[in-house]
């Protein structure tokens, strides 16, 4: 009976292909669940530790936290909904109404990770770029269902997004209010510039 050298070298590298693939679950996961605990910025010894893994696997996955928080992104960027449900017959404030309802639940869901990606930009070029996109993304979604905002002056334009963003979101919320509270004062907000533009 033969034995197929190469089956078995095949074998050896599928395997070690199969545990380096968990490692790095283990690792991206424990540094998903330390963001959410609210440690913005892991050591690569706290990520191993809260992984199970030695912290020269860390390293040998990640050579880098770059290369980490990238991957850690790739898997969040999954949960992230821009899909808002509105009805296209309603009135512009109703559509205004569900965008609010939709982004600030967003908001709420994914705090954690969002102040860490404004945390760190200043030191990961892609978590800035990454930050942006999903602005913009934010930006046409919402001109999508209110096209009356591309009527709206420059200024009045980046003063009703900007009403809407999250950086707003926070500082309400820094000042108290509760989500009801948030929703109604960016309504409001929002509503005042549109008025404006009428």
């Amino acid at each position: 009976m033969s034995i197929d050298i190469f089956q078995i070298i095949m074998t050896k590298q599928d395997g070690r292909n199969l545990r380096s693939i968990n490692s790095q679950k283990l690792i991206v996961d424990a540094c998903i669940k330390l963001f959410k605990a609210g440690n913005l910025e892991p050591t690569a010894q706290q990520v191993a530790d809260e992984s199970g893994v030695g912290i020269r696997t860390v390293f040998r996955q990640f050579d880098e936290m770059e290369n980490l928080f990238k991957s850690v992104d790739a898997v969040l960027s999954k949960e992230y909904d821009f899909e808002v449900k509105y009805d296209t017959s309603s009135s512009f404030e109703t559509r205004l109404q569900s965008i609010i309802k939709h982004m600030n639940a967003g908001y709420e869901k994914h705090k954690l990770i969002m102040f860490m990606t404004v945390s760190n930009m200043w030191k990961y070029k892609f978590l800035k770029e990454n930050y942006l996109m999903y602005q913009d993304i934010i930006k046409n979604k919402t001109e999508e269902i209110l096209p009356e905002v591309l009527n709206f002056d420059t200024e009045s334009r980046h003063l009703f997004h900007a009403s809407l963003a999250f950086a707003m979101w926070t500082r309400l919320q820094g000042q108290k209010l509760n989500n009801d509270q948030i929703s109604k004062a960016m309504l409001r907000q929002c509503l005042l510039i549109a008025n404006d533009n009428k």
